[in-house]
Formats: C-alpha cells, sequence, structure tokens
C-alpha cells in the first residue's frame, strides 16, 4: 500500500530572481515571467486582481517589464445555455469591462513584454470569443496565428492548438500523444514539454506542444533551463525531478502524477508507485474521476484498451473501464 494523502508537487517560492512577480501572483506564470525578464519570451499574458494592478506594474518595472492591460474580466451571473453559438466558448466565461484603473471587481488580462509595443502589439490579438445580443462570436484562425507568434510559441503549435483546441471534439493532450513520435528505449515524451504542471508553476513552456518530443519546444525550454539554473537553480532541480514523473492523464489540466515507475507492454503499460497526487481540471467537474481513492490505496496500475486495473499487492482493488483518450506518459 503507497502513502496515504501524499502531496507530491508543492509551491516553489523564489528565493531571489521573479520573487517580486511571486509574491503578487504566485507559482503559476513563474518560469514564463522568468522567461519574458531573460529576453527569452517576447510577451506573456497574465490576469491579476483589479486591486493587485499597481502592485504588479511595480514587480514588473522592476526587471525592467512593461504591462498593458486589455479589459477586465467581471464575474458573470448565468450559464451559456441559450446562447447561439455558446458550446464553442472556452473555459473563461466572463463578463467584459474597459480597464479604468477604478474598477471595483474582476481580473485584468494584461500583456506583459520588455517594450510597450510588442505589448501592445499582443493585445490586438488577444480577446475572446464575444456574446453580443445572444450569439456568440468566434476569434478568426489568423488572430489566433497573430497572437501566438507575439507570445512567442512555435508556429507548428499554433496552428496544432487551432486544429484540436475543441474540447468537444477534441481531447488536446490524447491528439498530441497521436502526434508524437516514439522512440524505441527511451521514454514517451521530453519533459521539456511536459506543460501539464503549468498551472502550478513547473513548466518551461506555456503552452499545448504540438507533440511531447516537439524540437522547437524543446529548444525554447532549454534556453529558460540554461538561464534560469544560474539564477534559481533550486527551481530547476524541483522543476527537472517533477516533470520526469510518469501521469494518468485523463484530459487537459485532469490528471495524476506518480511517484513511481512506468513500464510498457505488449498489451499497454502499468505504473508501480509509491505516491500519486490528483488534480482536477476546475472548469469541468463533471469529469473528475470516481476512482481516485482506489487509486491512492493501492501500489501499482495496469491500463490495456478497455480497462485500468488496479492494484495492492497482488490483489486487484477496481478494475474501472477505460475511455479511448485516457493515457499513461513518462518523461525523459
Amino acid at each position: 500500500m503507497m502513502e496515504n494523502h501524499a502531496i507530491l508537487v508543492k509551491d516553489y517560492v523564489p528565493r531571489s530572481f521573479g520573487k517580486e512577480y511571486w509574491n503578487v501572483k504566485g507559482p503559476p506564470q513563474y518560469p514564463m515571467f522568468a522567461a519574458v525578464a531573460l529576453g527569452l519570451k517576447p510577451v506573456m499574458d497574465d490576469w491579476v486582481d483589479v486591486h493587485d494592478y499597481e502592485r504588479l506594474a511595480d514587480a514588473c518595472a522592476a526587471y525592467g517589464l512593461v504591462m498593458a492591460p486589455d479589459i477586465v474580466f467581471a464575474p458573470v451571473e448565468g450559464s451559456k445555455e441559450g446562447i447561439i453559438g455558446g458550446r464553442n466558448i472556452t473555459t473563461t466565461y466572463s463578463r467584459g469591462e474597459k480597464f479604468t484603473g477604478q474598477n471595483t471587481e474582476g481580473q485584468v488580462h494584461i500583456l506583459i513584454a520588455r517594450d510597450k509595443q510588442a505589448a501592445s502589439d499582443a493585445r490586438k490579438w488577444a480577446w475572446y470569443s464575444l456574446v453580443i445580443n445572444g450569439r456568440s462570436t468566434n476569434k478568426p484562425f489568423v488572430d489566433h496565428l497573430r497572437y501566438g507568434k507575439c507570445l512567442g510559441y512555435p508556429p507548428c503549435c499554433v496552428n496544432f492548438f487551432r486544429t484540436y483546441n475543441n474540447w468537444h471534439l477534441f481531447s488536446n493532450p490524447f491528439e498530441t500523444l497521436k502526434n508524437t513520435a516514439f522512440e524505441n528505449g527511451n521514454a514517451i515524451g521530453s519533459h521539456y514539454c511536459n506543460n501539464f504542471l503549468m498551472d502550478k508553476g513547473y513548466s518551461y513552456i506555456h503552452h499545448l506542444p504540438c507533440s511531447y518530443r516537439c524540437k522547437a519546444s524543446t529548444a525554447l525550454a532549454q534556453e529558460l533551463e540554461k538561464k534560469l539554473d544560474t539564477l534559481e537553480p533550486a527551481f530547476i532541480q524541483t522543476a527537472n525531478r517533477l516533470l520526469r514523473k510518469p501521469l494518468l492523464v485523463f484530459g487537459e489540466q485532469h490528471f495524476a502524477i506518480f511517484d513511481g515507475e512506468l513500464q510498457k507492454t505488449a498489451g499497454g503499460a502499468s505504473i508501480s508507485y509509491r505516491a500519486c497526487q490528483y488534480f482536477r481540471n476546475p472548469s469541468r467537474p463533471e469529469e473528475n474521476i470516481a476512482f481516485f481513492d482506489e487509486i491512492q490505496a493501492g501500489d501499482a496500475l495496469v491500463m490495456n484498451d478497455s480497462h485500468i486495473l488496479i492494484k495492492d499487492g497482488t490483489t486487484t482493488i477496481r478494475k474501472a473501464e477505460r475511455k479511448k483518450e485516457w493515457f499513461l506518459i513518462d518523461f525523459d
């Protein structure tokens, strides 16, 4: 039986570099802030509570960075039901307000860059789908391309994202897996392309890669790793350790991470583990799995084409039906 209620992924607090940003925003986009501050990434987008806007502006200024405010995403009542095209609205669903500096609630969508013009240019293409008079207007393909370019994302990943970023039709992680070339004797993916922990602040990329061995994403990640290692070596050590741990993936932002080893078999794969932690997608609670308690109580998990078997020693404690888009993955 494995350790109960293990917390494998704990927040990293910067010793020095970027701590001003972290003190306002916390861990989720800390690596991306570092990438912009180090000149490796042209622009990043972020959200900040309207009451913390000036604090974040000061934190950015300490690193020679500027902020361009977009709009305020304020709380909205009601649901997407009844909106024409509402099925295609993204998980970001809010009431839009002009940023005045006097707003009383909501999150300001901001662009952060070393150059004011770069932030302003990115803001042109940063818009979300709009609902006007009960009808949704979707963002055109060309604006996705322009925005991705402004943020420094690899063109291959921007095109892939635009094709598969529809949760009603695709599981983006599963499509990425299918687009990953498997190499005998190696892990399935590279930890440089592991973005699953990006909302916990442990990822060298903050986009959905077109492959878990995307060469362009790997190159960007390695640049950041090299420079940040001289400034926050403890972060790099922690990130590299966590990003190499195997995962059971259910969907975007929905997975379990294991302290264990993955073994590939002819009929599937298995993980022997000592501890695990479950991450739910906050935007899709209806997809939460019902058998994580059994995973936590076990010490091995076997996946084949149709089922997941959860074991404690030689005893099978749960047999769960597997959805086709669920998968096991390891990283080197």
